[in-house]
């Protein structure tokens, strides 16, 4: 096979992935500068909870005011709505640098089910997320030193106390701005604080602590009438200068909180605990590397000895293991198209992410002097658009090399084509497989988000968006590489072969003389497929925890809270592929010296995939340990799509394991020699 093409096509994927984000997606990390008088918009967006699941739009709440009829929706990106993002136009009027020290929004008269509704949503926790000129409205932190301040995305709904629940009403804004010297007369608003209060009336209590708070509770009416509860709404703007922040440095409140500096010297912990476990496993291929190069040396008829240890050594017999070597590991391995739609498809993901990151990564050095704390976790919306696009643009891998992987493992003759009916239905499959599986997983769990009238729900027309996307792109990209991969000329000196001669091979029957029960023990432990992949996954599993744990608490357990370490995140997939291959290798080699099982395809598979049983235990453990999450719909998506995130990292680690496999056995059928 043609190695260049390979390496072109994975390289050009990843350019199309990285060139697509960084030229073609404006996240608005420019200033946008302001004069004094001018509007400014307060976009409102939704409410959410972290015992909860189930965000909903701001104006889905039927307890707040309305918007009025000239208010609209924004137009916001696909990866927006699917992470629940409902952006509109607010009544609120804001003139930059002008105070208002009072206004008033409406007067909202709630009935029974309003106040039930609201009453519920202020016990789960929900927090309201606004946001002025890219800024989330803030709730304000200040350090146990009393030396700083922070931010936290948000603010709540209301609060309970006593089982009686009550609802803010008054919000007073706090916007801060900074004068730009290079630009005389224009301002940055680098600061946006919510500072909410319950209030029984209308009137705005200002820096007043003396006024009695809003209670979800109906008054007594008169008879034959229901009873409703006025709700005023109000609010009060003030501008501070503030040129202590300069808008390249205004997301530094929102990362800068109380375990900032303690979570970047956990990051350089693991880093350096990555590196030991890494540089052990290391040295054990090495060992194994020198032994098998000394096998090539040699070049005698005596069976070379690949034993680990001088026990081992005499664990198995000197002929046996090796003597058939290479028409054992060339046999046919059994279901070669699944094991060819896994591998091609663990390929896209890999390339895929390393796209996501990499992007992220050189987006925000490209705009470090503009916006630095932009760093994209601002807009995760576009994060959401961008993972979705390097996905759909990286539908050319899985059908390419799954061609290449299916006519090797398959013993197909590689210099035939396969027909062109059958090689359509290849390239459907192989391309279709992951997309369809992410797709019927998120429109099943999409009915019971609906239902629930949750602003998670995809809208029909978001729906046909991914279907067309599906239609449209991936399946043409897939029959595209179908094509080329179909067509590509094979190198018999630079890919491993499943030749013909391994289907007439006899069976290969392991011939390991046991003697002790320990013995007996080790071959047991090795030929349990659980044991293996228990006993692989681990050492993976350890290299991901620390990030593992700092994206779940993002994304599950403190939701107003920003992923933005993507370097290291970059490390610890870069230090996982290494562990992962590097495991492989290992379990190959025992495999064939200890037990003399010649089946390595799917035994590399289980080794690399192991880590998704790790990633999904854990994701229990966390639920039970951390998480406070009672309707049975919430807890359905958190398990169900944990499940789904713990299968596609399993199948990507799978590929690589494979791959790695395929590398290691082509380097035994050179150095073996047979008598």
């Amino acid at each position: 096979m043609k190695s260049w093409t390979c390496l072109f096509v994975v390289v050009f994927s990843l350019f199309v992935e990285v060139s697509s984000f960084n030229f073609g997606l404006d996240l608005g990390l420019s200033p946008k500068y302001y004069k004094k008088g001018q509007k400014v918009d307060l976009l409102v967006n939704k409410v959410e909870s972290d015992h909860t699941q189930l965000p909903f739009g701001y104006f889905d709440l039927n307890f707040v005011c309305p918007a009025s009829r000239e208010k609209k929706p924004l137009h916001i990106s696909l990866g927006e709505i699917l992470r629940g993002d409902r952006l509109w136009e607010s009544d609120f009027k804001l003139a930059f640098g002008k105070d208002i020290s009072c206004a008033r929004l409406c007067d909202f008269l709630a009935k029974v089910p309003q106040i039930t509704f609201a009453d519920r949503l202020i016990k789960q926790g929900y927090v309201v997320h606004w946001s002025i000129d890219g800024l989330p409205g803030a709730t304000t932190f200040v350090s146990n030193n009393k030396n700083s301040k922070y931010y936290a995305a948000g603010f709540p709904l209301g609060f309970f106390e006593d089982d009686i629940s009550y609802l803010y009403n008054h919000f007073m804004l706090v916007i801060r701005y900074h004068s730009e010297k290079k630009h005389p007369g224009m301002h940055t608003i680098v600061g946006f604080e919510v500072y909410p209060k319950s209030v029984v009336d209308e009137t705005c209590p200002g820096s007043s602590k003396s006024y009695e708070n809003l209670a979800l509770k109906l008054p007594e009416g008169k008879k034959g009438k229901v009873a409703k509860l006025r709700i005023p709404y109000t609010y009060s703007v003030y501008w501070r200068e503030d040129n202590s922040i300069d808008y390249a440095n205004r997301w530094e409140l929102y990362y800068a909180n109380e375990t900032h500096s303690a979570s970047t010297k956990i990051h350089w912990l693991s880093f350096l605990n990555s590196v030991v476990l890494v540089s052990l496993l290391t040295l054990v291929v090495v060992i194994i590397l020198v032994r098998i190069n000394r096998l090539d040396s040699k070049n005698s008829d005596s069976s070379p000895n690949l034993a680990l240890t001088a026990e081992i050594d005499n664990a198995f017999s000197k002929n046996a293991a090796w003597k058939n070597l290479g028409g054992a590991v060339t046999k046919r391995p059994v279901f070669p198209l699944l094991l060819s739609m896994l591998v091609s498809s663990g390929l896209q993901l890999i390339i895929a992410t390393v796209g996501i990151i990499l992007s992220v990564i050189i987006k925000s050095q490209l705009d470090y002097n503009k916006a630095r704390g932009g760093e994209f976790s601002n807009y995760q919306g576009a994060f959401s658009s961008l993972a979705l696009s390097c996905f759909v643009m990286s539908g050319i891998l899985p059908s390419f090399f799954g061609f290449v992987l299916y006519k090797i493992f398959n013993n197909e003759n590689l210099s035939v084509q396969i027909p062109p009916a059958k090689a359509v239905k290849l390239s459907i499959l192989f391309s279709g497989f992951l997309p369809c599986l992410v797709l019927s997983v998120m429109l099943f769990f999409n009915f019971f988000v609906f239902a629930k009238e949750s602003s998670n729900a995809l809208p029909f027309g978001s729906i046909v968006i991914l279907l067309i996307l599906f239609f449209l792109i991936v399946l043409p990209l897939g029959l595209i590489g179908g094509y080329y991969g179909n067509k590509l000329k094979f190198n018999k000196k630079s890919i491993m072969f499943f030749s013909e001669k391994g289907k007439d091979s006899p069976n290969f029957v392991p011939q390991v003389n046991v003697s002790t029960t320990a013995k007996r023990a080790l071959m047991s432990v090795i030929r349990n497929s659980t044991i293996v992949m228990l006993i692989y996954g681990l050492i993976p599993f350890g290299i991901v925890y620390v990030e593992l744990s700092f994206i779940f608490n993002s994304i599950w357990l403190e939701k107003t809270t920003f992923y933005y370490m993507y370097g290291f995140l970059f490390l610890t997939t870069l230090s996982l592929i290494i562990i992962v291959s590097e495991s492989t290798i290992i379990g190959i080699y025992i495999s064939l010296v200890i037990e003399n099982n010649p089946n390595w395809q799917w035994l590399s598979f289980r080794i690399g995939s192991s880590i998704g049983l790790y990633i999904y235990a854990y994701s229990i453990y966390y639920f039970f340990s951390l998480l406070n999450v009672q309707d049975f719909v919430s807890i359905l998506l958190y398990f169900g799509y944990m499940a789904l995130v713990s299968v596609l990292i399993g199948i990507a680690g799978g590929s690589v394991a494979v791959l790695t496999g395929m590398v290691f056995i082509k380097k035994l059928l050179t150095s073996t020699k047979a008598d």
